[in-house]
């Protein structure tokens, strides 16, 4: 028995030295040398190209080149631009102050930009026939003619050419400058896959269920296209883009305008009033937009629903007689005198 207690003791005696070796070593050995990674000191130190406000930009002013500078900075904002020329021409939407990056966000986009100088963007209601068969697409150039049927303001059943050469900026969901769905593989229909296949039949689909349509339309015609809209029938005539040929309105009157301008303007202030924005805010009455007839050559004016009197000086019972016609709202009847 003391035999066995001597030789668990020197067991025990034994591990005790044998963990205390360890935990010496173990003591004794340098600390680990931490690395640092290179992706993120890569990362820290890079660096992004930015384009910003060299000076205040002020809102509705297209942006010159002079007017921006390109920098390196340390973030990337989001939707900031890497070149100047992406950004020359563009306008602002509010006030972009000096240093301060341009983002899409602070820059007009959409159909506005589409406009030139004195258009507006008027949309109309389409369908099937108005839209040619729906083969308008935007982009196209359109004539846009109406017609009007006799009524009380309209003395006979008209048609004729309204507006030449207006941009189709939107043609139902179809919108100027943008891709169309399926891209260029719908000229190979044999290598078109399944889901461009899907996609282009939706465009179509959308195509032939348009109801407006957007035009560019000179401002100082746009009271012209919404009469027409509102009291006529429409019709958009496809024309080929490179045809440039347009009517000379200069060959015809123009149509009274419903305000008339002040007798005591000056000569500078009368040439301000043919100015397209001023002709816009005088209007036109509906006969205007049909045409006076009763003032047509070969047309003698009377007075609405009421018999012409004889021409002043002629005698009565004269051997002269003549005929007039009279309108009474929408009779027509000839009188003779």
């Amino acid at each position: 028995m003391n035999n066995l207690t001597k030789i668990v003791a020197a067991i025990l005696v034994a591990a005790a030295l044998s963990l205390a070796f360890v935990a010496w070593w173990l003591g004794s050995r340098p600390p680990p040398t931490i690395t640092v990674a290179p992706v993120a000191i890569a990362k820290s130190s890079r660096q992004y190209e930015v384009v910003v406000a060299a000076r205040a930009l002020a809102a509705g002013k297209a942006i010159a080149t002079d007017d921006i500078s390109l920098v390196t900075l340390p973030i990337n904002p989001a939707g900031a631009y890497s070149q100047a020329s992406s950004v020359v021409g563009k306008i602002p939407l509010i006030e972009i102050g000096t240093g301060t990056p341009i983002t899409e966000s602070g820059l007009a986009s959409g159909l506005a930009v589409k406009l030139a100088d004195g258009e507006r963007a008027v949309a109309i209601p389409v369908d099937e026939i108005i839209g040619a068969g729906n083969h308008v697409q935007a982009g196209d150039y359109v004539d846009v003619f109406f017609t009007l049927k006799q009524g009380p303001d309209v003395e006979r059943t008209q048609s004729r050419l309204l507006m030449s050469r207006l941009q189709v900026l939107s043609y139902g969901a179809a919108v100027i400058g943008a891709a169309a769905a399926g891209g260029n593989m719908g000229a190979i229909p044999n290598q078109q896959t399944p889901q461009a296949s899907q996609q282009a039949q939706s465009s179509q689909q959308a195509q032939q269920a348009a109801r407006t349509a957007v035009l560019a339309t000179p401002v100082a015609d746009v009271n012209r296209l919404l009469l027409a809209t509102q009291n006529g029938k429409l019709t958009l005539a496809l024309r080929n883009p490179s045809d440039a040929t347009t009517p000379d309105p200069a060959l015809f009157a123009p149509p009274a305008a419903v305000l008339v301008g002040k007798k005591d303007l000056t000569r500078d202030q009368q040439q301000a009033l043919k100015r397209a924005d001023n002709q816009a805010f005088a209007g036109m009455e509906m006969n205007g937009l049909a045409g006076d007839s009763n003032t047509a050559p070969g047309r003698k004016p009377v007075a609405n629903n009421l018999a012409a009197q004889p021409a002043a000086g002629q005698a009565r019972g004269a051997n002269t007689s003549g005929t007039v016609e009279v309108i009474r709202g929408t009779q027509r009847e000839s009188v003779v005198f």
